[in-house]
């Protein structure tokens, strides 16, 4: 796992943290785009490695 793995994935678990902890739909939904923007980029880091 290189060095930008493991600090999106650290990244990731903060936003799924605040996703759950978030009472206001609007951020909420903001923090699901973030989650799933994030979680695509790491996909096709591992597709290039």
């Amino acid at each position: 796992m290189g060095e930008w793995t493991y600090i999106l994935s650290n990244e990731l678990g903060r936003l799924i943290d605040d996703y759950y902890r978030c009472t206001d739909t609007n951020i909420k939904e903001q923090i699901q785009i973030d989650i799933q923007l994030l979680s695509e980029a790491m996909f096709i880091g591992e597709q290039s490695s």
